[in-house]
């Protein structure tokens, strides 16, 4: 049986006929190398001996995407058809599964593979609006509002199949509102020594917890199964964050915090009307978050990168679920205050440090005397950054595609758990 896709230990799955070989392994070295993806690919995964159908079937189980690489050939010959039925049924299946499906030269049959993300390749070359059409597609865009203006709200649930039926009821009925859903991510990087729940709270403009019950009605906020619920409720009320907290009816706190508690039942697949009316003035309750997360991007601002909805600012912002801000878009006064200001706050700087660019270089000095999160890139072959910054490491990109490549590489691990993708 297949794992749960954020169990699985690849990124994608490379589907392919071996006459497609020669763009097939260009494909595979920009994806391990340049995106630093985990991909399964047959010519190396697949040992001598092994039986093909059953090797097959069992890495695409292992992987959380497929891409699909389609000409006619690919569909004439070989396993690619019996890849892509195997792969929608892993879509249909298990949530969040991708499949991406790369089409070179004039192949016409698309009626083979309905409700497929397409990429057109017409010279079978890697170039760079394939490259980022494919990083793209990794990140799915259509559940997820702009997090230029998103209203972000933070999650506080179980996602355990046993009692997480009413965490997804009230999630769907926020999505209905038009919040964006925060959650906290184990594996998300950049929280140094802090508290990651706390700090993610505090990124959000209103919380939301949602207790099943786990079988003891009566609890004290020290003792599980309740506590880490509590003590996330406790932080956002202390804070003064909006909240609405939905309990199953028979949990009781020995204090007496739950006068503002709604009841709804762990197993309800509709939201009772208190819940639904509370969740409508949760949009108006909704405050400008304490601590919000957004990256600023510090770079030549003559550049096309620079340009805001610009493809490579828009790639930022998919990888990582958190808006993108230049510094001349700020506009406060004093203006170089307000710019180390928000140096200081951003969760993440990453600076580009072509032909050693001052700006970006006085930028990226500034939030390092701050203690931000700094990843530094810059064209051109590989070398040491500035003097002040040398206690970082610098990524260089050779071209367009690379540039792109080293953006998922060094800027996934920061990414946000958005819960509407989930959904």
């Amino acid at each position: 049986m297949s794992l749960p896709i954020n169990k699985r230990d690849f990124d994608v799955f490379l589907s392919h006929a071996h006459t497609d070989h020669v763009f097939v392994e260009v494909l595979d070295r920009w994806l391990t190398e340049k995106a630093g993806m985990t991909v399964w690919y047959d010519s190396r995964e697949l040992s001598g001996g092994a039986a093909l159908a059953t090797g097959l079937q069992k890495g695409i189980e292992r992987c959380r995407a497929i891409i699909i690489v389609v000409t006619s050939d690919a569909f004439a010959h070989g396993w690619v058809k019996a890849e892509y039925n195997a792969a929608m049924d892993e879509r249909a299946n298990f949530d969040g599964f991708r499949v991406i499906a790369l089409r070179i030269g004039n192949f016409g049959e698309q009626d083979l593979m309905k409700g497929v993300t397409w990429i057109d390749v017409p010279e079978a070359r890697l170039d760079r609006n394939t490259a980022l059409a494919l990083m793209r597609a990794f990140y799915p865009g259509e559940k997820c509002p702009n997090p230029a203006t998103s209203r972000d709200v933070f999650i506080s649930c179980s996602w355990h199949p046993d009692d997480s039926v009413s965490a997804r009821t009230v999630c769907k009925e926020l999505v209905g509102e038009g919040f964006r859903l925060i959650g906290d991510a184990r594996d998300q990087k950049g929280f140094g020594k802090g508290d990651r729940v706390e700090d993610i709270i505090l990124s959000c403009g209103a919380f939301v917890g949602i207790i099943p019950f786990r079988g003891i009605e009566l609890t004290p906020d020290d003792e599980s199964p309740y506590k880490y619920f509590l003590r996330e409720i406790d932080f956002a009320t202390t804070h003064g964050i909006p909240s609405l907290i939905v309990v199953d009816p028979r949990i009781q706190r020995i204090d007496d915090k739950t006068s503002t508690w709604l009841p709804m039942e762990t197993s309800a697949t509709e939201c009772p009307g208190s819940v639904a009316v509370a969740i409508k003035a949760l949009w108006e309750d909704w405050d400008e978050p304490e601590r919000p997360h957004y990256i600023f991007y510090a770079l030549d601002l003559t550049s096309d990168a620079a340009r805001p909805g610009g493809p490579i600012r828009h790639l930022i912002e998919r990888i990582t679920g958190m808006r993108t801000i230049v510094g001349d878009e700020i506009h406060e006064e004093p203006l170089n205050s307000a710019i180390m200001k928000s140096l200081g706050r951003a969760f993440l700087v990453l600076a580009d440090l072509t032909d050693d660019n001052l700006n970006a270089c006085i930028e990226a000095g500034m939030a390092l005397v701050w203690g931000t999160n700094i990843e530094l890139i810059a064209y051109g072959k590989p070398k040491r950054p500035p003097f002040m910054l040398r206690t970082l490491q610098m990524s260089t990109y050779q071209d367009d595609v690379d540039q792109i490549g080293i953006i998922n590489k060094i800027l996934r691990p920061y990414r946000r758990r958005i819960i509407n993708t989930e959904l």
